[in-house]
């Protein structure tokens, strides 16, 4: 019974985090910061460069059908993209996943990543 309290309890605070998120953050500076920075290869609705990204947020890693990821997101593909782990790939994409395609340096201002993160949250 402690294991399933504690799961509940990783669970609450998980949902509590997203909510929390969704409801301080910037939308509006993060689809610039999109528009910007990311939209020459990817798209919220299509396939480009690289996938698409709505519903990014949940979705398993490597895993929009029909695109080809590198070796290493596709054997992710177990995991799902949380906000911690977006955080970090917008970080340094090719220090999380060494063998990636994605020719993007990262985003290294935290409230720029928290700001793209927010946009995407919000295109679920």
């Amino acid at each position: 019974m402690p294991f399933l309290t504690r799961s509940l309890a990783g669970l609450s605070l998980l949902l509590l985090s997203h909510a929390l998120h969704a409801a301080d953050c910037d939308a509006s500076a993060g689809e610039k910061i999109f528009q910007t920075k990311c939209s020459a290869c990817h798209a919220l609705d299509s396939e480009r460069v690289g996938p698409h990204l709505a519903g990014v947020v949940g979705r398993p890693i490597g895993a929009v059908p029909g695109f080809a990821y590198s070796a290493d997101l596709a054997a992710a593909s177990s995991s799902n993209w949380s906000l911690e782990q977006l955080d970090r790939w917008l970080t340094a994409p090719a220090k999380m996943f060494p063998e990636t395609a994605m020719a993007f340096g990262g985003l290294r201002n935290p409230g720029e990543r928290q700001a793209v993160l927010c946009f995407l949250t919000q295109h679920g």
